[in-house]
């Protein structure tokens, strides 16, 4: 008889409010939950955020989540932090490993300094590891701070180790699938899950009247290729001057955008948005505008964002990178631009304002392709198969 299986869910991610990353886990999660898998999540300093001793454990929608490492600081007490931040953490897998049960660590984001330790000593008592992948981090070209320095460069490190330290990997795109089967060859299963997205039923209208409002919501990160989708909506405007663009999301790189934003009154940042409110902010826009650059980190992804735009029927302008053209048509699920290409952007954005009734079907033709292929049902469904077989 096969045995019941047991997760752990480990990552440094914002937990349980939270973007991208913990959207992609609590999709697995509730499908596990679902099926009366035992699971359970442990957060790595919660994505370096401030996270009180309050906030730090809980159950969310029926998990329990636990939170170690939230009071690491570079002061004198670091170090004694350091070594909390470890026994915390293998007090928690040794607790939650079950005798009966097939135990599984899943390990989002792949190997760092911050999880190795975790991942070692989870083997050691019989865990099984799996890696998820959801970027190439090789290619990064972002602000890090020192710490994040140091975890980029372990991973580097640690990727020799992947056929030694894992059981199996799960990858966000073909271009992650194709370079670790390439890497590690038939060493371990390597299961493509892309994105995923919930579509809700919300009746579509067609603005032709009132202000067209073009949102962008993300990281502001440089692969995100704000800067081109600013200049491309000024050039738009100066045309047009009864549309607007709504930036929501934050990071590191802001404040370069910031004066730029404040100097235009027809370019407004909404801040960060909870996700019942996120999701109302989506589905009262017209068109959803996601701009990648065409770097190799950008194509080794796949845009998190692109699943839940298309699940809210509205018309959706992304940059061709990755898996994208894979999925959807050109014209006919989403406006696919060229990455790096203003023109194409500026291009795109007119074809919206010019053409409501297209781009509005085209919208609702973006939804049925994320039905189809961002299912989180068929996404969980995937992810306990390959957890299963292992």
């Amino acid at each position: 008889m096969e045995k019941a299986v047991s997760v752990v869910f480990m990552g440094n991610f914002t937990y349980p409010r939270g973007m991208a990353d913990a959207k992609r886990i609590q999709h697995f999660l509730d499908y596990l939950i679902e099926r009366s898998i035992c699971a359970r999540v442990l957060l790595l300093r919660q994505g370096e955020g401030d996270v009180s001793k309050d906030s730090s454990d809980g159950k969310h929608k029926g998990v329990y989540y636990k939170t170690i490492g939230y009071d690491i600081k570079l002061d004198f007490y670091l170090l004694f932090a350091l070594m909390k931040y470890v026994v915390n953490g293998i007090v928690a897998l040794r607790s939650w490993r079950s005798e009966q049960n097939k135990n599984i660590l899943y390990c989002y984001g792949g190997l760092s300094l911050e999880n190795v330790l975790f991942v070692i000593f989870a083997k050691m008592t019989g865990y099984l590891v799996v890696l998820d992948i959801v970027e190439d981090n090789t290619f990064i070209k972002e602000k890090m701070h020192l710490l994040g320095k140091f975890k980029w460069l372990s991973g580097e490190f640690l990727e020799k180790y992947i056929s030694k330290l894992a059981n199996g990997m799960v990858v966000i795109s073909s271009y992650l699938q194709h370079l670790y089967q390439k890497q590690l060859g038939a060493s371990l299963p390597i299961c493509l899950i892309p994105i995923s997205a919930r579509c809700h039923s919300v009746q579509r209208r067609i603005n032709q009247q009132d202000s067209i409002k073009f949102v962008y919501s993300g990281s502001f990160a440089k692969k995100d290729g704000l800067e081109l989708l600013i200049e491309a909506f000024e050039q738009v405007h100066k045309e047009f001057n009864h549309c607007v663009l709504l930036l929501t999301g934050g990071g590191a790189n802001l404040p370069e955008y910031q004066e730029r934003i404040a100097g235009n009154p027809a370019i407004r940042y909404m801040g960060y948005l909870e996700d019942a409110g996120f999701e109302e902010f989506l589905e009262q826009a017209d068109v959803l505008c996601i701009t990648r650059t065409g770097s190799t980190y950008a194509n080794a992804g796949f845009p998190f964002k692109l699943g839940e735009y298309l699940a809210t029927g509205n018309p959706v302008v992304v940059s061709d990178v990755g898996d994208v053209s894979v999925y959807l048509e050109n014209m006919e699920d989403a406006i696919i631009v060229k990455a790096d290409d203003l023109s194409e952007i500026k291009k795109a954005m007119l074809f919206c304002i010019q053409n409501p009734e297209q781009a509005a079907r085209i919208g609702l033709n973006g939804q049925r392709k994320c039905k189809q292929f961002f299912d989180p049902v068929e996404n969980g469904r995937k992810l306990l198969e390959l957890l299963q077989q292992l």
